[in-house]
């Protein structure tokens, strides 16, 4: 299959572009933790298509909230979270966890 992808690459670069791209589509950018002061931070995800669930996107931030937390040994303590949904004019969905660590 490796071999098919590198000959179609080399026949048209075009390919390549449009392997690449639909890969990307599949990521889940993530702020990462931002502290927010008062030992309060957020993260936020957002998925990269309107297939994307808001509640896989929250399940996500809050992996993420729980192992900065316990770098620290601590623990999470959930403080908010926020969805939006996918929408019009490719507004992928988002989900923005409010966290503590105890």
């Amino acid at each position: 299959m490796a071999r098919w992808i590198l000959q179609a690459v080399r026949r048209s670069p075009l390919i390549l572009v449009l392997v690449t791209c639909s890969l990307a589509g599949c990521a889940v950018p993530t702020t990462g933790i931002i502290a927010r002061g008062d030992d309060l931070y957020t993260v936020t995800r957002q998925g990269s298509g309107f297939w994307v669930t808001t509640d896989s996107l929250k399940v996500e931030a809050l992996r993420e909230a729980e192992a900065y937390c316990a770098q620290s040994k601590r623990k999470l303590e959930f403080i908010h979270s926020k969805e939006i949904p996918a929408g019009a004019f490719g507004r992928w969905p988002e989900s923005e966890v409010l966290f503590k660590c105890e």
